[in-house]
């Protein structure tokens, strides 16, 4: 399958309609805060989404114009691993994002989730997995989450995936096939001996984007049941009440005035 495909085939331009505005955080910041923090989280996941296809989608390119100074097979392997480097980053970053969509979903719901910017950062820094399950599966009782979650996080190809990306994030980097040398041995005789040379796992570029393809299909499927799990489908209503514009204000205006005065 050709990255280009992937647009067509697996759609996830529906994930951007989350983004919260205006009328999201009048009709939610009251009582459900919890939903715009989860909305909001669900855009980052897009936009990143949308990043790493479209460094798969590069790696299809043929002429790279200004971006490599030789359009051989040497600077070809070159700009391609640039390419495939940030996608396996990115597609990584999106693991860690849908855990704190259902993380920030799961929590507080009142309005020092929008207001107080402290409050959201140190709740995305607090996500990981022993967070994560101690407020799906012992307060939310919602261990079914957590289970899908964990499954996908423990299919072959998603360990393969982080299994790379921390690779390199430990490791340095890989060896491109067809980039350079990367030998394990000093190639010099030492009266029977060998000495030994310090080198890096070697991957093939064709075969790397074959499996971040997949990686994607599987990806669109998993995320798209969380959304579907959480977020009411009236959430995309864009129209607001006078009503509700009226008490949103008072109720904003009598939660700072008790912030205050703690």
């Amino acid at each position: 399958m050709k990255a280009h495909d992937l647009n067509n085939k697996h759609k996830i331009d529906h994930w951007y309609k989350y983004r919260p505005g205006i009328s999201q955080y009048l009709k939610y910041a009251r009582d459900n805060a919890n939903l715009i923090a989860a909305a909001h989280k669900i855009e980052d996941v897009s936009t990143q989404f949308h990043l790493a296809r479209a460094s798969l989608i590069y790696l299809e390119v043929d002429n790279y114009g200004q971006l490599i100074s030789k359009n051989d097979n040497l600077h070809l392997n070159y700009i391609r691993s640039k390419f495939l480097f940030d996608a396996l980053a990115l597609y990584n970053y999106c693991i860690d994002l849908s855990w704190q969509v259902l993380y920030l979903y799961h929590g507080d719901c009142h309005f020092g989730v929008v207001q107080d910017e402290k409050y959201y950062l140190q709740a995305t820094k607090d996500c990981d997995k022993e967070s994560l399950r101690g407020r799906l599966v012992l307060v939310a009782k919602r261990e079914e989450i957590y289970e899908y979650v964990m499954n996908f996080f423990d299919e072959p190809l998603t360990n393969e995936i982080r299994q790379a990306y921390n690779y390199i994030k430990h490791r340095g980097t890989f060896h491109i096939e067809g980039l350079g040398l990367n030998e394990s041995t000093v190639p010099i005789g030492m009266e029977g001996a060998q000495l030994k040379m310090i080198n890096r796992r070697s991957i093939n570029i064709k075969d790397w984007k074959e499996k971040l393809i997949q990686f994607d299909i599987s990806f669109v499927n998993y995320f798209d049941d969380i959304i579907a799990t959480l977020m009411p489908k009236e959430f995309q209503e864009t129209s607001v009440s006078i009503e509700t514009l009226f008490n949103t204000a008072l109720e904003l205006n009598d939660w700072e005035n008790k912030s205050k005065n703690k």
